[in-house]
């Protein structure tokens, strides 16, 4: 149960990293220190484990929100494309809400 509940808080924490990358990027732009200082984790050719880690950390923490953000943007641009990226994001809100239903469902049928 504690591997379990672990597993789950490290996924949980990593869930609340990319929603405020989300939210960074929605606001503010691509233009902004916390965009620069998150790009600078990604290694395009890693040389060691140091490097490979940071890459498994930058996707599980930004990656996905940045990258998806850079794809919406250079497709449609402007409002056009911040708006895209929010509904993406409200998209992914409704999503992880139901996956967190129907665990906390099994969950109460497990221990009850």
């Amino acid at each position: 149960m504690i591997v379990y509940m672990g597993i789950l808080y490290l996924v949980g924490l990593c869930l609340a990293y990319q929603y405020i990358t989300a939210f960074v990027f929605l606001v503010f732009g691509k233009n902004n220190p916390y965009a620069r200082f998150v790009e600078k984790f990604y290694e395009h050719h890693p040389k060691d484990w140091y490097d490979k880690f940071m890459n498994v950390f930058y996707i599980m923490n930004y990656g996905v929100a940045h990258r998806v953000y850079e794809k919406v943007m250079t497709k449609h641009g402007g409002i056009k494309g911040k708006l895209r990226y929010a509904g993406l994001v409200f998209m992914a809100t409704i999503v992880l809400i139901i996956i967190g239903n129907i665990i906390n469902a099994i969950e109460t049928s497990l221990t009850s």
